[in-house]
């Protein structure tokens, strides 16, 4: 998988902090319709002997077919993953028609997970990523365990985010003078959030700043 992700140019400034998988119940509609059809073929073959021989050559056709839409089942399964980078969001399908869609985290709108009773005990759902631009929401049905890719998807915004809030609360603090820190200390102790004593040595240590 880490090789598909180099293959698409995920930077190398970029970690990955997280990988979503479908849930392996994807493939059991496929499974179980070709043990149904392979018994019914046996049966026809060697129990129902009588049945016309189009009929028995019309359910090896059914069984062929099935089988073949396993496999493509099967590759959708294997090729599709969702990867959570320090930057964005990377989704990826397809085997011989790769494809491929990404969201910047700065673009990451809302995050949702949609599950029924079912699927939360089977620990999977529908992970719904909504993006601030005009691009339609990506869904990605039967994910194993969506809560964690919530999670890093949320951290990793958070992570972005931080930076610039320290720098927008350094400018803020820069920008107060010591009259008015001391005004909004008055503005505590009147609300009893600051003792008369530690009014009075915060005001002192401004009060020294002018």
């Amino acid at each position: 998988m880490l090789g598909r992700l180099r293959r698409y140019s995920v930077g190398e400034d970029e970690e990955v902090l997280a990988r979503a998988r479908q849930h392996f119940v994807v493939l059991l509609v496929p499974i179980l319709l070709m043990v149904v059809l392979a018994g019914a073929d046996v049966a026809a073959i060697f129990v129902y002997t009588w049945l016309p021989i189009m009929i028995k050559l019309a359910g090896l056709v059914l069984l062929i077919l099935c089988a073949i839409y396993y496999v493509g089942a099967y590759l959708r399964y294997r090729s599709l993953e969702v990867v959570v980078t320090s930057a964005r969001v990377i989704y990826l399908s397809g085997v011989v028609t790769t494809v491929r869609r990404e969201i910047p985290l700065d673009r990451v709108a809302e995050i949702g997970v949609q599950s029924s009773i079912v699927q939360r005990l089977l620990g999977m759902g529908t992970l719904r990523i909504s993006s601030s631009g005009e691009d339609p929401d990506l869904l990605i049905p039967s994910i194993v365990e969506p809560g964690e890719a919530t999670r890093a998807i949320n951290t990793a915004i958070e992570a972005r985010q931080r930076p610039v809030r320290q720098a927008a609360d350094r400018g803020t603090g820069a920008s107060e003078s010591p009259l008015d820190k001391i005004a909004a200390l008055g503005d505590l102790y009147k609300r009893g959030l600051l003792s008369k004593d530690e009014f009075e040595v915060a005001k002192a240590d401004l009060l020294r700043r002018l």
